[in-house]
């Protein structure tokens, strides 16, 4: 008999535990367990992998299946690792770069509404990353949010008020180039 709760702990073991968000930050890649639950005989583990650059990117899936294979080595035939790996994000930024007049208008209309523009990265997945792969670029604007994800997450008024404002002067700016 083998314990799968004891083999997901074996697998998340061996995923990089300096590579997780908490211990990254800025352009780092990450892996985020992001939910595990099972039983004696079934074990379910979701992981998030982000990274800022696609042969990392590539390089860290190839990793969750080199686990797999480690941890699964040797074990019962009835018994086996499936690891499913489904792309659902990319970095935005490979599609944003190479339009950079939507970042400059972006800028201007911050800059327009009284708004230093703060260029940073992204490290989640956005509709806009979605968007941008799907032919419509799509720079990560604020919205006003605070600590997403999370259960301290809020969003003020003001800041919905702002964002607000800086889209409405990203259409004014772009209806004035055509």
């Amino acid at each position: 008999m083998v314990n799968a709760l004891s083999l997901a702990a074996r697998i998340h073991a061996e995923v990089p535990a300096d590579e997780s968000p908490e211990t990254t930050e800025g352009y780092e890649g990450f892996y985020h367990l992001a939910s595990m639950k099972g039983t004696v005989d079934r074990a379910d583990m979701h992981y998030i992998i982000r990274d800022f650059d696609r042969k990392q990117f590539e390089a860290r899936k190839r990793k969750m299946m080199e686990i797999a294979k480690k941890v699964g080595k040797g074990l019962h035939p009835d018994c086996y690792i499936e690891l499913v790996i489904e792309d659902s994000y990319y970095n935005m930024r490979e599609k944003v770069v190479e339009h950079p007049h939507i970042l400059d208008i972006a800028q201007q209309a911050m800059r327009d509404c009284d708004i230093v523009p703060d260029m940073k990265p992204i490290r989640g997945g956005t509709d806009g990353a979605q968007l941008s792969f799907m032919g419509l670029p799509c720079p990560n604007l604020f919205t006003g949010g605070y600590n997403y994800h999370g259960k301290h997450e809020f969003v003020t008024l003001e800041g919905m008020e702002k964002a607000v404002q800086v889209i409405v002067r990203i259409a004014e700016l772009t209806a004035k180039q055509q």
